[in-house]
């Protein structure tokens, strides 16, 4: 029986965000070895700390990195960054709705209007994703970190609804058990954890790279954007990372922009010779 794991996270809540971040992390195989070096890894330099993009100003985290990032390179997935406009108000639902959707999804909370568009917007990615890489008859497991549409037990068994429901729409074959776990369901070897934290510091920085690319949307596919070089550190080498095309995990950023008044969905794409060790050659990254 095939077995997928999703692990995700989300960015861009702060002001000066320009764009919505939604992480999925889909890792088919390669999971033993990863546990494998994560527990190394916890043992020799990161201990009980979580790896957060946030947080990358601790010295045991910075000296962890590269290791972390090497052990993630080697996963058999596909990380997908999704960066929504925050003028898209409405994706998943309409105002209005939310009294109907409720009853036709047979939700238990009282989510209001915003709320329950984080929700199915976030499950409604997910089902994109598992209708591109779920098998036939695939046990999906969903890991996230405690976010507000899990924050308790009813909005748990809510998001789980809404996501099997969305799924099955895009799915024509049938799907094994569907499970939602978050980090507050770790264990003490922290697997959601560390899988989740991959996405975070993916949302984290193309959080930083997208607030920083011009605000008008075009179709030219050969355009070029330009990413200053004001990023922080962090910043750029997670960059690097993300636009390193020779490694086993795949990546792609899909934004959701403006076009005009109408709305626009394109694949930005980047291109790096920097490297860590060099930093005073650094060119500018192109998006």
């Amino acid at each position: 029986m095939h077995q997928l794991v999703v692990a995700s996270d989300f960015g861009g809540e702060h002001k000066a965000a320009t764009h919505l971040l939604y992480v999925y992390l889909v890792v088919a195989t390669g999971l033993e070895d990863w546990t494998h070096r994560m527990a190394a890894l916890r043992r020799e330099t990161l201990g009980d700390r979580t790896m957060a993009y946030k947080k990358l100003g601790d010295g045991v985290r910075q000296a962890a990195l590269p290791e972390f990032l090497s052990a993630a390179a080697d996963l058999d997935g596909h990380l997908v960054a999704i960066a929504v406009d925050k003028r898209q108000k409405w994706l998943s639902t309409q105002p209005g709705v939310a009294d109907e959707l409720r009853r036709a999804y047979q939700l238990q909370c009282p989510w209001n209007p915003r709320a329950l568009e984080a929700l199915m917007r976030k499950a409604h990615f997910l089902a994109l994703l598992l209708s591109v890489w779920a098998p036939v008859g695939a046990h999906i497991t969903w890991l996230t970190d405690q976010d507000e549409f899990v924050a308790n037990d009813r909005r748990h068994d809510d998001a789980l609804l809404a996501a099997g429901r969305l799924s099955s729409m895009y799915l024509d074959q049938p799907m094994g058990v569907f499970a939602l776990n978050t980090t507050a369901q770790d264990s003490e070897h922290r697997h959601f954890e560390d899988l989740c934290s991959v996405a975070d510091l993916a949302a984290g920085v193309l959080s930083d790279v997208r607030a920083g690319l011009p605000p008008e949307a075009s179709w030219d596919v050969e355009e070029r954007r330009i990413i200053e070089r004001d990023l922080p550190v962090k910043a750029r080498i997670l960059l690097s990372w993300f636009a390193d095309r020779d490694m086993r995990l795949r990546k792609s950023l899909i934004s959701i922009d403006y076009l005009g008044a109408q709305s626009m969905v394109r694949e930005l794409w980047t291109e790096s010779n920097w490297t860590p060790e060099t930093p005073e050659e650094d060119p500018a990254v192109s998006i």
